[in-house]
């Protein structure tokens, strides 16, 4: 008989815990915390990539504008200063982009000519096919601008270009006919 009883009363330790709700929105804020505050945090970073991104594009066509219509040609300008003009059109990046920024500019006679892919290759620019060129009037130019960005919510890795060394590459490119001046 008394092994029947504690049965019994392991039973009933057993459904008075089970009827027991003290506490349970704490444990269950426990196990969905966590998970709410990092897609929280991805959010909030692929926001600030596409904000980047916008920022990276209109610096970069402002200052292609320049190219195109004959302001800065070869002989008046240098990749620093472009990279620099670039840097001074990104606003509330402009402190960190004179590192983060690598531009290429090139000139082609046809947009046939025109290359698809980018500059990085295994997971590093390709610094030996970066160059400065500018052509004369109605010439055809290429502009590209890279940001380093680095990630920190390794959930966007998988969705963005990047370097080995994990940094997201934002990239803007402009391709177009120099007036003729």
């Amino acid at each position: 008989m008394q092994a029947g009883r504690r049965t019994f009363d392991i039973f009933r330790l057993h459904r008075r815990f089970a009827d027991e709700r003290k506490g349970a929105v704490a444990v269950e804020f426990a196990l969905v915390a966590f998970p709410l505050v990092f897609l929280l945090l991805a959010c909030f970073e692929l926001a600030m990539v596409i904000v980047l991104s916008v920022t990276l594009d209109h610096a970069t066509d402002i200052t292609a504008r320049q190219i195109r219509t004959g302001i800065m040609t070869q002989s008046n300008s240098t990749a620093a200063s472009f990279t620099q003009k670039v840097c001074d059109n990104m606003g509330w990046l402009a402190a960190t982009c004179p590192s983060s920024l690598h531009v290429d500019v090139q000139t082609y006679d046809s947009f046939a000519q025109v290359p698809t892919t980018d500059l990085i290759k295994n997971g590093q620019f390709d610094t030996a096919n970066f160059a400065y060129n500018i052509g004369g009037g109605t010439k055809i130019q290429l502009v590209r601008a890279y940001y380093e960005w680095p990630l920190f919510t390794p959930l966007l890795q998988a969705g963005l270009s990047t370097l080995g060394n994990k940094d997201a590459v934002i990239s803007s490119k402009v391709v177009f006919r120099n007036e003729p001046f």
